[in-house]
């Protein structure tokens, strides 16, 4: 029985369907930020178009665990699908750039929503042995949209104008949830008690995340208040979690040894794999020379890796426990992070750093689809959301803070080099910039040193990619857990 057997054909091109939807939003709203500034004004504003609806959404998945688990995903994927939708008409009807902002963060915690009900379907609709194939093929949806949702982006832009990036959203956002509609799980009878949400602890976590992400970016002293407020809403959370008869995360979910080294490699890989190559179409204008129409295709070396790479995942773990595939994606991440930091720093030809961005790709899809396979496998029905929410949170959180880390590293180099660093901020905007020659040294040495700091992060994978072995012989193989429909 495959994905696409009468059994499952229904829920699989719903999911499939509602991904593409909110991978287009993530991915290609980017290309219509020139003509948002020009139509709306309030350019100061433009970068949080981008910025809000990704934190709503990591958000948003963590809170919405707790809903999956008392309500059924089945509830909570029409809502959020709904509320998607409904925002993406606001977006398009913004008639401000204060209101486009306000908006996308609709669209963002509705997003979450849709993301968190989708990946808690496959560990609750799906046989363990399909799972690992239902990763990887939302994957290459991923894949898809990175290499086709720009383009498509572009068309729409230049015939329709802006607002045609949200209205698209509409009808692929209905058909998928009319072919959802009922072919996702619904509520279990062992979750029939009513919960109360905790609002509290979702506001505590927000505050935890936003400190992070803003201590991570800034260059200055701020950054030290940022991270003042990340650990005392940390310990906040703890306290209120431990007193909390049913907290919107629970401690365990997180640190418990049954988790914890998932969550770690899996955060780790993301961060380590994507952090400075976010500021790769940077590097390559500025310093190789590179048009922006190849410095821009130039990220899709990675997702391109990572898409394959999730596919050849599923196949291994046919044969291998998900842990050691995990643990051999770990060992190829660090290696190529490593060969790609020394690639940057001796100015060998373009194609050879692609190629190294291709299998640093390669390594975060092997490891992202082993590590969802262990973690639903060892989840009960009664916490799969929880769980699996909890997960996609930690990634969410790994491309925000290993982008903020890569992109902190690379301006502070750049500023110690040269005064001024406005005509890297216009390359980053995408505007024409020419550099002098110490500017394009800086921004040289700048990419070294934010590959090698994220680099960092992905020897972390590899050490708990080995605890995670390490510690497979306490849980049974997941492969041996059948979860009922």
């Amino acid at each position: 029985m495959g994905l696409l057997s009468a059994r499952h054909r229904p829920l699989t091109i719903s999911l499939l369907a509602a991904t593409s939807l909110i991978s287009y939003s993530n991915l290609s709203v980017s290309a219509g930020l020139p003509s948002i500034g020009d139509d709306l004004g309030d350019v100061a504003l433009l970068p949080w178009v981008i910025t809000v609806e990704l934190l709503a959404a990591a958000i948003a998945v963590l809170g919405i665990g707790p809903v999956v688990d008392s309500h059924g995903v089945r509830r909570v994927f029409r809502i959020a699908m709904i509320a998607f939708i409904a925002a993406s008409v606001a977006c398009a009807a913004a008639p401000t750039m204060t209101l486009l902002v306000a908006a996308r963060v609709g669209q963002g915690i509705a997003a979450g929503g849709v993301l968190g009900s989708a990946v808690s379907s496959i560990g609750l609709a799906y046989e363990e042995s399909l799972r690992p194939r239902a990763y990887a093929a939302i994957s290459a949806v991923w894949g898809i949209m990175g290499i086709g949702g720009p383009a498509v982006a572009a068309v729409l832009i230049s015939i329709f104008g802006w607002r045609s990036l949200f209205t698209v959203s509409v009808p692929v956002g209905a058909v998928a949830t009319a072919i959802g509609w009922n072919h996702l799980p619904g509520r279990r009878e062992e979750n029939v008690a009513e919960r109360s949400f905790d609002r509290r602890g979702l506001v505590v976590v927000a505050l935890v995340t936003i400190g992070l992400l803003l201590a991570a970016s800034s260059g200055s002293i701020w950054g030290l208040l940022w991270f003042g407020l990340a650990i005392g809403s940390s310990v906040v959370y703890v306290r209120h979690a431990r007193s909390h008869d049913d907290p919107v995360v629970r401690l365990n979910h997180l640190t418990g040894l049954r988790w914890r080294y998932m969550h770690i490699t899996s955060m780790m890989a993301v961060a380590g794999g994507t952090g400075a190559s976010a500021f790769l179409p940077v590097y390559l204008r500025g310093a190789r020379g590179a048009s922006e129409g190849e410095a821009a295709f130039s990220v899709l070396f990675l997702v391109i890796g990572w898409s394959i790479a999730a596919f050849v995942a599923s196949k291994a773990q046919e044969r291998f426990h998900a842990a050691f595939v995990v643990q051999a994606g770990s060992a190829l991440l660090f290696t190529f992070a490593v060969a790609a930091t020394a690639v940057t720093a001796f100015e060998l030809p373009v194609a050879v750093l692609l190629a190294t961005l291709f299998m640093m790709g390669s390594g975060i899809g092997t490891i992202t689809t082993g590590g969802l396979t262990l973690l639903q496998g060892r989840a009960s029905p009664t916490e799969m959301g929880r769980v699996t929410s909890a997960h996609q949170f930690l990634r969410s959180l790994g491309f925000a803070y290993g982008a903020a880390v890569g992109g902190a590293v690379l301006f502070f180099v750049v500023a110690q080099q040269i005064d001024d660093v406005e005509a890297i901020r216009d390359l980053l905007g995408g505007e024409e910039a020419a550099l002098n020659e110490a500017a394009v040294a800086a921004l040289q040495d700048g990419f070294v040193w934010a590959l090698a700091a994220t680099t960092v992060f992905t020897l972390i994978t590899v050490i708990s990619a080995f605890k995670l072995v390490r510690n497979r012989s306490k849980y049974p193989d997941p492969s041996v857990l059948v979860r009922p429909v």
